[in-house]
């Protein structure tokens, strides 16, 4: 893959849009040309555990995705720093997904931080929103991150979605 990264999975439609950072350089997705390739990272047991989707996929599904209705993309396409947050915008003014999810607390802060400095960023739902859309931040889906209660975010967000129905911490 060239500097620019992945190609946006995306639809009109979709319910939300799903935003990483930026894929490490020479790593596995960039390598394979699809999101979360890396046997290490839980993206995609998250995005089946949680009920974000109903049936379990792979990074060789990425480009089904839009058709389930999320959307994936990442901040950084580049390695131009600070651009990120205008093509993000710009993405959910032409696709109005219902929310925007960061994958990552770290990639909501540095949306933040180049978008509306002094925004405040907690998990779950926020009180600010990115061209109309609800903004949802979850845990990183990194191999990296190991903290507890990871997949209990990503339920959240599909709870919060109408993509499951059962009470939370029953």
């Amino acid at each position: 893959m060239d500097r620019a990264g992945l190609p946006d999975r995306i639809a009109a439609g979709m319910q939300v849009l799903i935003s990483g950072d930026k894929p490490k350089p020479g790593g596995k997705s960039l390598q394979k040309g699809h999101y979360y390739a890396d046997g290490g990272n839980a993206f995609w047991g998250l995005l089946y555990d949680s009920g974000l989707t109903s049936e379990a996929l792979t990074w060789q599904d990425d480009e089904d995705l839009p058709r389930l209705g999320i959307g994936l993309t990442d901040l950084h396409k580049s390695d131009e720093l600070g651009s990120g947050h205008a093509r993000l915008e710009a993405l959910v003014r032409e696709f109005r997904p219902q929310c925007v999810a960061f994958n990552g607390k770290g990639v909501a802060e540095d949306y933040v931080e180049h978008a509306d400095p002094g925004q405040r960023v907690e998990m779950g739902l926020q009180d600010w929103r990115i061209a109309g859309s609800e903004v949802f931040v979850l845990p990183s889906s990194s191999g990296a991150n190991r903290g507890g209660g990871r997949l209990d975010w990503w339920a959240r967000l599909a709870l919060h979605l109408g993509r499951r129905s059962d009470k939370l911490g029953e």
